[in-house]
């Protein structure tokens, strides 16, 4: 029985240079397939029903109008159900980052950054943009939906580059996939708030060919590396929680098994024939007859 109460909140500890493996004061949350599948089928989802809206929608030009505003078209509902995918996984990866190896500091701004993407993403989809083409004088909802997606866009590099380092070291044969993601969402970003900015201060005009602004082009992009680097994250913060509750639990079935002196392979209980102590080696060499159980 450790001293920690058995109600005390779990923290994480160090556990040697480069890893991060369990918790004081309780056990590392559980990971493992099931819940790494359930958070990659959701992103998967939203991914899925973005593309949907645009097969669906062929009369609205994907390069110069950005995803939300398909809520109003055909099958707009899609777009609504996959931001909440999208957001409800982010919410679950960012609450598993807690346990990344590295500075505290890094590890509560990433899970910071991380919490905005997550509820920025969340309440973009209950609050719709405005139809196509209308970018003056948005409506409350629309101005709701920016507001929230906008820190949201710039949040997810943020948390890509904070716990970059974390996530390699749990992950190291995703070292590369990592770090070409990472890249690729704060170039997006980049590019993203520069075409946000000039749609929403007097009207597009960085265009190129017809089309009169790239937005919905850069914001494709974004959300592309976005969701990558969530899957991404997803399955190297899993693998790492499911290693250390291996980990813990062969502490705990080790010191099950050193618990006390043992006779005869079996553990004694911790109990001596004279009350004094005695390792396994040292009882057994005592005559049987004169041991008290």
């Amino acid at each position: 029985m450790t001293k920690a109460s058995r109600n005390s909140p779990a923290e994480p500890v160090d556990d040697g240079p480069g890893r991060f493996t369990s918790l004081r004061g309780g056990v590392a949350p559980r990971g493992g397939v099931a819940p790494r599948g359930a958070v990659l089928l959701a992103l998967a989802a939203g991914c899925a029903a973005m593309i949907a809206t645009d097969v669906l929608n062929p009369r609205i030009d994907p390069v110069s109008e950005t995803v939300s505003r398909y809520v109003h078209g055909t099958g707009g509902w899609l777009i609504t159900l996959a931001l909440l995918s999208i957001g409800s996984a982010s919410a679950v990866v960012a609450r598993w980052s807690w346990h990344l190896p590295g500075r505290p500091a890094a590890r509560r701004a990433a899970r910071g950054a991380l919490a905005v993407w997550a509820g920025g993403v969340l309440v973009a989809g209950l609050f719709p943009a405005d139809p196509p083409g209308q970018w003056g004088r948005p409506s409350t909802s629309d101005l709701i939906h920016g507001t929230a997606a906008l820190p949201a866009f710039l949040a997810l590099p943020l948390a890509a580059t904070v716990s970059l380092r974390g996530l390699m070291t749990v992950w190291p044969a995703g070292r590369r996939a990592l770090l070409a993601v990472t890249a690729a969402s704060a170039v997006a970003t980049v590019a993203l708030a520069v075409f946000l900015v000039d749609v929403m201060s007097g009207g597009p005009s960085l265009g190129l060919g017809g089309a009169p602004t790239l937005v919905g082009l850069v914001e494709r992009l974004a959300i592309t590396a976005d969701v990558a680097w969530v899957a991404l994250a997803a399955v190297a913060v899993s693998r790492d929680r499911r290693d250390a509750g291996r980990r813990n639990r062969g502490r705990r079935n080790s010191g099950r098994r050193n618990n006390g002196p043992q006779i005869g392979g079996r553990p004694h209980g911790g109990r001596s024939y004279d009350g004094r102590s005695y390792d396994g080696d040292a009882l057994a060499r005592i005559p049987s007859g004169d041991r008290r159980a």
